[in-house]
């Protein structure tokens, strides 16, 4: 199936088509970026006794702060046209690039298999991700022109920054400790406390 066994870091060269062929034949999970996909989550035969694999995310802080996130969203959008996904849900950012965020929110009705008009997107960052995450996600997310607010959420150290799309531009916010974090594309406020209310960071 793969058309290059050639490796850039820890992506797979391989055509859009292979990519797709390749995340929808397994309950294993892979992004795709300008020609590299990326194994997220192995799949489950890959799971024994012996060894687990060490993918992105994995840590306690890490899930905690995916569910609270979702929490949050899920609390704070009861009964709109908006929903939060989990990391389950593919997005599509153009022909070249497939991510599978922690957290999305989209609006409406949506295709059956992958999310195209997000308006949110959230990632919780983690060592493995992190560089991708800041860098060529952040970049290609730019682009999509549904996406209003692309937020990360520290799980190493206590940090939540929030990328908004302000007419042709985007700005950057940097949230701490005492702030309040407002999500205008939802009309969405919290506490920055109440973020990590209870998850141990080190």
């Amino acid at each position: 199936m793969v058309a290059n066994r050639a490796e850039s870091n820890d992506g797979l060269y391989m055509t859009v088509e292979q990519y797709l062929a390749l995340d929808e034949s397994s309950d294993a999970k892979y992004e795709y970026l300008d020609g590299y996909a990326y194994m997220l989550r192995p799949p489950s035969s890959a799971y024994d006794d012996r060894a687990i694999l060490d993918m992105a995310g994995g840590s306690p802080a890490h899930a905690a702060l995916c569910a609270r996130m979702i929490a949050l969203l899920e609390n704070a959008l009861p009964d709109g046209p908006c929903l939060p996904y989990t990391s389950d849900a593919r997005v599509q950012v153009d022909e070249r690039r497939y991510f599978y965020p922690d957290v999305t929110v989209a609006c409406g009705e949506q295709d059956e298999k992958t999310l195209k008009n997000p308006v949110l997107v959230i990632e919780v960052l983690s060592p493995s991700t992190e560089k991708r995450d800041h860098g060529a996600k952040l970049k290609a997310y730019k682009r999509l022109p549904s996406l209003q607010e692309y937020v990360l959420v520290g799980s190493e150290s206590r940090s939540i920054e929030v990328y908004r799309r302000e007419g042709a531009f985007w700005k950057q916010y940097d949230y701490q400790e005492g702030d309040t974090i407002e999500l205008t594309s939802l009309g969405v406020r919290f506490s920055f406390e109440h973020v990590y209310r209870g998850i141990h960071i080190l």
